[in-house]
């Protein structure tokens, strides 16, 4: 039943979402789409400034990276499958024993060359690994924390807003398209969710997700559709 705590939470927000949705109606929405669509232009241009400010004028990277290679390196002589194995194992292989969702593991090959390495710092795959990891975990610890206090600000701006929703004539369309994009709202909260998951690499919290992830077809679905992870990686 574990294995499920996180896809139940997920259909929850999603219904509550669609409940809300259909109840509010689709013109009330768009003027949270609007605003929405404004605070994810906002983050997107702001974050990778603040996310590189943290990684090169703070301690927080190293502090990061450290955790991480602590983290797995404990893990391996506990003998478990979460292991920084060393650099001539075959290294696709190593990054899908991690456990992560396909959207990390896919991405972590991908970045896996030369260029990156040298942007990096670094020579060894572990410290590759290491260092691609903090910097995601940064990048979207940022991305979360902008989205979630441009959210506060848009919430607090437009809880006084009213829009012509008892048009009999609209009332109809109004709530169906607003049960549509209530999902479709809930669905962003979400993909931010598991993007601020990505902050905790190395942490209980952030393994417990990804195998709730792994062990749902909806879950995975989601997380590896996440459009917002092109934003930070």
């Amino acid at each position: 039943m574990r294995e499920y705590y996180l896809l139940i939470a997920v259909l929850a927000v999603l219904t509550i979402g669609a409940v809300k949705g259909y109840a509010k109606g689709f013109l009330r929405l768009a003027v949270w789409f609007a605003g929405l669509i404004a605070v994810l232009f906002i983050v997107t241009r702001i974050s990778p400034y603040v996310s590189n400010f943290i990684i090169e004028n703070t301690s927080v990277y190293e502090q990061v990276r450290e955790k991480i290679i602590r983290t797995y390196e404990e893990k391996s002589s506990a003998g478990t499958d979460d292991v920084m194995l060393p650099d001539n194992a075959d290294q696709n292989e190593v990054i899908d024993s991690f456990g992560f969702p396909d959207l990390i593991s896919d991405s972590i090959k991908i970045n896996n060359n030369s260029e990156i390495y040298e942007k990096l710092a670094v020579s060894l795959f572990k410290d590759y690994v290491a260092g691609f990891l903090s910097a995601l975990a940064i990048k979207a610890g940022t991305f979360a924390g902008l989205f979630i206090l441009l959210a506060i600000a848009e919430f607090v701006i437009l809880t006084a807003i009213k829009i012509l929703e008892k048009i009999p004539v609209l009332r109809t369309f109004n709530r169906l398209a607003g049960m549509a994009a209530g999902i479709t709202l809930a669905l962003v909260f979400i993909w931010v969710f598991f993007i601020a998951a990505m902050m905790f690499f190395g942490n209980s919290f952030s393994s417990w997700v990804f195998a709730q992830v792994k062990a749902s077809r909806l879950l995975t679905i989601i997380f590896n559709n996440n459009i917002l992870f092109d934003l930070i990686r």
